[in-house]
């Protein structure tokens, strides 16, 4: 029988689940992937998306099952606007929604392009309005209302989003809340420059909620690298929808990544969502294709070395556990990761040997697992690295265990 901390791909703490952590829970029954990637994620430095990278990405993320998908910035960038045109072509599942300044040449452009939906930044700490954008709050509670309803005119949906309100105030949050919420769809609060604590998060999640009874959704930069526990945080206190990148792409330490919240909220939370899991490894190699922007190797869900064992503790968890579950809390399988790989080095043992021998089909006897060892240690630390295929194919060599076939040289 599945439980929600644990099933055949996955096994999580069961105390996620305890009524003393989930009593003041409010979740949604599911949860709204509202992708970024292609405005916010652009704005990582040294990132550009052409509008046909755009097309791919933006496919991409649809057959991902990302709900809604932010296309870029029409009112300043005519490819974006081309972009937009061809997303909406392509006939996606997947809302799409453009970035728009508060005024109403930006909504224009959004409509004439083909938007479903426009995000509306609102400057929302005092240093903000009055610094960042010279205004004041009488102008923005004048302009907002005015704006969004000139969207919705325009039969798009309107999402407000709540920029620097993590180093705002209760009262000034408070009062553009109630001056502008029956203009929109629903109000997403920004933690613009990742400066907020989780409890932080789920305290102004709640306090919001009370507020109004439109959807409130979460958008969480990564500066403390905690984007991604923020963003539980803000779904575990009611958020409907998250702001997410692949790969966690976005400006200065990037945004809340698509992966960590996917896996977080279905094995964390038992929240569910559209997104399909086992896409998730596919989606963040096309990103980092057409971004030119890596993914760190042990990047959490969706790196390449995270199915890679090494170490001689986690070949020995691997042999003995089904579908790897005891060295890892979920499988190749759910995230779409194609296969392990067994690596060798100075800090392997001998499950590693038979993991690896299994993997090239070869036989050798288990009382040569030492010597092989020790030639394997001298070599890795040697080179300062892992061994290749091959060379430990050529350590089998030269120990007479074996002779190489053309078949096993491609292999390796």
């Amino acid at each position: 029988m599945t439980k929600h901390w644990q099933s055949e791909k996955w096994f999580v703490s069961p105390i996620n689940y305890q009524e003393e952590i989930r009593k003041n829970f409010s979740p949604p029954e599911k949860v709204i992937f509202h992708d970024v990637t292609l405005r916010d994620g652009e704005q990582q430095a040294g990132v550009i998306f052409s509008k046909y990278d755009k097309l791919v990405v933006g496919r991409a993320l649809d057959r991902a099952g990302v709900d809604r998908i932010e296309v870029g910035t029409p009112g300043t960038s005519n490819d974006d606007r081309e972009a937009m045109r061809s997303l909406v072509a392509a006939s996606l599942d997947a809302e799409l929604y453009s970035w728009c300044r508060n005024n109403k040449l930006d909504i224009a452009a959004a409509k004439e392009c083909g938007s479903q939906g426009v995000t509306i930044e609102v400057p929302a700490s005092k240093l903000m309005i009055e610094e960042a954008y010279s205004t004041s709050m009488e102008e923005l509670l004048r302009t907002v209302p005015e704006n969004a309803q000139y969207a919705r005119s325009e039969g798009m949906k309107v999402l407000l989003l709540l920029v620097d309100a993590t180093r705002s105030d209760m009262e000034t949050l408070s009062d553009i809340v109630r001056e502008t919420e029956r203009y929109c769809d629903s109000i997403a609060i920004s933690d613009t420059f990742g400066v907020a604590i989780p409890n932080a998060i789920s305290f102004l999640v709640s306090n919001l909620k009370d507020k109004t009874s439109k959807p409130i959704e979460i958008h969480c930069h990564n500066d403390f690298g905690l984007a991604s526990a923020n963003t539980l945080a803000a779904v575990a206190a009611g958020a409907s929808a998250v702001h997410v990148t692949v790969n966690g792409m976005g400006e200065r330490a990037g945004n809340t990544p698509l992966g960590e919240v996917a896996l977080g909220v279905k094995l964390l939370l038992g929240v569910e969502s559209n997104i399909k899991l086992n896409e998730l490894y596919r989606l963040s190699n096309i990103v980092a294709q057409y971004s030119g922007f890596p993914v760190p190797p042990n990047k959490p869900v969706v790196g390449e070395n995270i199915f890679k064992v090494e170490s001689a503790q986690a070949a020995q968890w691997l042999a003995r556990g089904k579908e790897g579950i005891l060295a890892y809390p979920f499988s190749k399988d759910l995230v779409g990761n194609p296969e392990f790989k067994v690596i060798l080095s100075k800090k392997s043992g001998p499950y590693n040997v038979k993991l690896k021998l299994q993997e090239l089909g070869i036989d050798v006897p288990q009382e040569k697992y030492p010597e092989i060892l020790g030639l394997v240690y001298e070599r890795s630390v040697g080179k300062k690295g892992a061994l290749t295929d091959e060379e430990f194919l050529e350590i089998l060599q030269d120990l007479g265990l074996y002779k190489y076939k053309v078949e096993d040289l491609m292999r390796a």
